[in-house]
Order: C-alpha cells, then structure tokens, then sequence
C-alpha cells in the first residue's frame, strides 16, 4: 500500500519520466511532420493552453 500512496503523491514525476522514456524509445512521434504535428501543436495549442491556465488561475474578484 505505501508504494501506491508514494505513487499517486509523486504522479507528476512519474509522468515526466515516462514521457522520456518514450520519448528516447521512439523519437520519430514527435519529429517536425510526425503525428504529433510539432510545429502546429507547439506554436499554437501549448502557447494557447498556457494562457488558458494562467486566466483560470485569476481571481474572480480582480476580473469584476
């Protein structure tokens, strides 16, 4: 049980390291013209999607 508690605690790092891992195991998903379409995803959607978080996280009462 405390492996699992340990897991869902550190989930974050988890994920960055199995995103490299699979990055390193097949690099050819995230080439420019690949199916990741890197130079649409990262020009547009990540800067948007950044943006996006960042006005969520702004308090209602300085919006008003």
């Amino acid at each position: 049980m405390r492996l699992l508690e340990r897991m869902r605690k550190e989930w974050f790092m988890i994920g960055i390291v199995l995103a490299i891992a699979g990055a390193k195991l097949e690099p050819s998903i995230g080439v420019n013209g690949g199916p990741l379409k890197p130079e649409i995803t990262v020009s547009y959607i990540a800067v948007a999607t950044i943006f996006f978080n960042s006005g969520l996280s702004l308090k209602t009462e300085l919006l008003a």
